[in-house]
């Protein structure tokens, strides 16, 4: 028998070769759940420990990953965009608009951006790429550990990504249950959910770190979380200032779409 991808003669149930499955069948329902299942839930129940231990024991989940254990738990980029994903599908499937809920947000927290043009683009874009926003907020997150919170951690910058992905990741349940309560209800939970967050972070840390009290690490971990927020903002912000005295040199007539406008 020849295998299907790669054309190998094969003798057992996998290519020795490339790893294909032998003796493929016709597609069935039944092969479909089962593909299914092993891609999501997937080994031995690779996602429901993953979902459970970042839920009871997040540090162990990460010092797992970083100290090479590769079998118990998605990896946590992986784990992060599998969420997000999930996240977003959520959310159209209850047909909201992450622009509408950015602005909500901003109405909660007494930001007034009514007259401003520019920000309502800037409001636009981030929902449009909210994926890749939430992605780039993690290394700056990673640097608020590695050089102002965990410096005698051990862990290196990327291996400061892992709890930081794991937890981002995490914490996009709390979103989709918010989302749906906002749905149902009509009530604004973005206090309540960033709350959730900020003490999440701060039980990470506490489970994670181990060389010092768990009280320290809990507050270094809500450090973290918001140290990372301002270093990360903080560069948006000064990206938009440079993009802005780009447009004012090279074509000024584009600055006219980010005035603010005449009540």
């Amino acid at each position: 028998m020849q295998c299907v991808h790669c054309g190998h003669e094969v003798s057992t149930p996998f290519c020795p070769s490339c790893g294909q499955r032998s003796g493929v069948k016709r597609i069935t329902l039944r092969d479909t759940l089962s593909d299914f299942w092993m891609n999501v839930v997937g080994f031995d129940g690779m996602f429901l420990r993953t979902l459970k231990d970042l839920t009871r024991r997040p540090g162990q989940v990460a010092s797992s990953y970083i100290r090479g254990v590769r079998v118990l738990y998605f990896g946590p980029i992986s784990y992060f965009f599998f969420m997000i994903t999930l996240l977003l599908l959520w959310v159209s499937i209850l047909g909201m608009d992450f622009a509408e809920l950015i602005r909500d947000r901003q109405q909660v927290m007494a930001l007034d951006t009514n007259n401003s043009r520019g920000i309502a683009l800037v409001t636009r874009w981030v929902a449009d790429h909210i994926k890749w926003v939430l992605f780039l907020a993690v290394p700056f997150q990673a640097i608020a550990a590695r050089h102002f919170f965990f410096r005698k951690s051990g862990y290196n910058l990327m291996e400061h990504t892992v709890p930081l992905f794991y937890t981002s990741g995490h914490l996009f349940w709390v979103s989709m249950m918010a989302f749906v309560v906002l749905k149902v209800a009509g009530e604004q939970l973005s206090i309540a959910s960033s709350l959730l967050s900020v003490l999440y972070f701060g039980y990470v840390y506490a489970d994670l770190m181990q060389y010092q009290s768990r009280l320290k690490a809990f507050l270094k971990g809500i450090g973290v979380y918001v140290g990372g927020q301002l270093l990360f903002v903080a560069t948006m912000m000064v990206m938009v200032i440079v993009v802005v005295l780009i447009l004012a040199v090279v074509y000024p007539p584009a600055l006219d779409a980010i005035k603010p406008s005449r009540q």
